[in-house]
């Protein structure tokens, strides 16, 4: 895969992550209080595991010992930290040299074990994980009555012109 194809999948990503934020945020609190906090849940772990993906292909130590925190961000919390995270992604993919989305990274797991992946994994393991866990979110979105938004890459090619 190369640099510009991961960009757009990268900007889908920030897209759908805003598009799904939206739609949580229509779910009323008061009537579906335990779904919505779930769907908030969800989309915080998401955003935990990109931040210890973009941890891992820094280099850099990522600081979580768990895959969520003990505490549920706002959905206006979430919009600004995935949003951040997202462009910082975009950035440095873009900043890459296509050799280096074959070079092996070391890194720790939240448990503790080591392990190694190349760059390309890492970034398709971010966006595939957040994909999964956003057809759950859609799920819960329609079990509350509420419209799930269309996490297809093709409504994203269409409507942006990508």
């Amino acid at each position: 895969m190369d640099k510009d194809t991961l960009v757009t999948l990268l900007k889908f990503k920030r897209w759908i992550d805003a598009e799904a934020l939206k739609a949580v945020k229509a779910i009323s609190e008061s009537a579906y209080a335990e779904k919505r906090h779930l769907m908030l849940r969800l989309m915080n772990h998401i955003h935990v595991v990109d931040m210890i993906f973009r941890a891992n292909i820094s280099g850099r130590q990522h600081g979580y010992t768990a895959l969520n925190t003990p505490e549920t961000p706002s959905v206006d919390e979430l919009e600004v930290k995935m949003e951040d995270c997202t462009n910082w992604y975009i950035q440095h993919v873009s900043s890459m040299a296509p050799a280096d989305l074959g070079e092996t990274i070391k890194f720790s797991f939240v448990d503790g074990g080591e392990g190694e992946m190349t760059a390309i994994d890492m970034l398709n393991h971010m966006l595939f994980h957040g994909t999964y866990h956003r057809g759950a979110i859609g799920w819960l979105i329609s079990e509350c009555g509420g419209v799930p938004p269309k996490d297809v890459l093709t409504v994203f090619l269409r409507e942006h012109n990508h």
